[in-house]
């Protein structure tokens, strides 16, 4: 890779481990004030909503400068941040008012993320698109893994404050790095002058954006069957905290999430060689049926993490999948503003996956609520075979099936 790929590496490995303590922080910060499942939901909910307003950052992240929208977004989401860590200290971290600074610092954090999808797409060769992805997935999941690993033990001996103030010295020195160290060559649109109002031709490049996103109908079938299956997981995800009796129990169960993530992403690239048709339904199968098998043992020692983990490994090579499917099927110059329509509709309703996990997981054990949560991978498996526009997807992962 070369140098502004490293540059942009390191800064999403930081990025990625800021985020997750602090958003571990967060939800067990509920568990512990409340011991509600819908409140814990709700959290979960409001952490994930900021992905389904993606889409409004599309027609900026292709407009204007990649760099510039990096180093805003890591500075602002450190104040946010520091603020939270202030308010904890001082005993005045209400709920709402907690909920609503983290929605805004992860909305910061998530305009980084097309941003940085946009980059990766026009700073490396098509055939190495898929490598590339890989690698900047592995790199800050095996982060992911200790983070998750430890935060448990972390939360328990030095506390959520300083938890708070260590991940927003890291969001502010990562946005320096961007602003001092990354520069990258401009996009076409970035260079083309503009000579009418920005509201104007924020409109005009969003209607543009919408309508090539809509074209993509092969793709957008995919990513329709994918939202199902997002809803059912992220209802069973909000219950992972209410099963847990220990901080170190619930970095556990993330543990396997991130460890089993990080084996699918390795894997990733050692399969991209097969059909879609064929890859997509036996990945969502395989990582179903190993779902719904951590839960119906779930008491067996070890066995339901390592399960968990198997489960994830297929979550993880599909995640490769969808992020390289939308870069090699946009046209060039929309691969911001698409990757941003694309995964706030990938996001769309988990949101509500979560709130309604919490809501039935006030009425219903948390533990089955999780082992039903792996029926939709089954469900994504059997609607890919059912599907005419997907089952004749016969071509690999890295070969454009869209018109261009």
């Amino acid at each position: 890779m070369n140098k502004q790929l490293m540059i942009l590496l390191t800064g999403r490995i930081i990025t990625n481990f800021a985020d997750s303590f602090y958003m571990i922080a967060t939800i067990w910060y509920v568990k512990s004030a409340t011991s509600s499942p819908f409140l814990i939901g709700l959290a979960s909910a409001v952490a994930i909503l900021p992905v389904t307003i993606q889409f409004l950052y599309g027609p900026v992240i292709d407009r204007f400068s990649k760099r510039k929208i990096l180093y805003v977004a890591m500075l602002g989401q450190g104040a946010l941040v520091g603020v939270i860590a202030v308010l904890y200290y001082t005993n005045l971290l209400w709920l709402p008012l907690l909920f609503t600074l983290m929605f805004v610092a992860l909305s910061l954090s998530e305009c980084t993320f097309p941003t940085e999808s946009a980059l990766i797409e026009s700073l490396t060769p098509r055939e190495q698109l898929t490598k590339v992805n890989s690698i900047f997935a592995f790199s800050y999941q095996t982060l992911d893994i200790i983070c998750d690993a430890v935060s448990g033990i972390l939360i328990a001996f030095i506390g959520l404050g300083l938890i708070y103030v260590a991940n927003s010295v890291l969001l502010i020195g990562t946005g320096l790095l961007f602003l001092f160290y990354l520069n990258v060559p401009k996009s076409k649109k970035e260079t083309e002058g503009r000579t009418v109002h920005f509201i104007k031709q924020y409109k005009e490049d969003f209607k543009e954006g919408f309508l090539v996103v809509k074209k993509r109908q092969t793709l957008l079938s995919i990513v329709f069957g994918i939202i199902g299956m997002n809803v059912m997981a992220t209802m069973g995800i909000a219950m992972l905290p209410v099963i847990s009796d220990s901080s170190a129990e619930y970095g556990f169960w993330l543990t396997a999430m991130s460890l089993g993530t990080l084996i699918g992403t390795i894997l990733s690239s050692k399969v991209e060689k097969f059909a879609l048709n064929r890859s997509l339904p036996l990945l969502s199968l395989w990582s179903g049926i190993c779902w719904m098998l951590t839960f119906v043992w779930k008491d067996a020692s070890i066995l339901p993490y390592l399960l968990f983990a198997l489960s994830w490994a297929g979550i993880g090579i599909i995640g490769i999948y969808v992020q390289t499917l939308i870069q090699v099927n946009l046209p060039q110059g929309y691969i911001g503003i698409g990757f941003a329509f694309i995964s706030s509709l990938l996001g769309s309703l988990s949101p509500l996956g979560y709130l309604l996990g919490g809501v039935i997981g006030e009425y219903t054990s948390g533990s089955f609520l999780l082992g039903m949560s792996g029926v939709g991978y089954l469900t994504f498996a059997l609607y890919f075979r059912m599907n005419p526009k997907l089952r004749k997807l016969n071509k690999p992962l890295n070969v454009r099936f869209e018109d261009s």
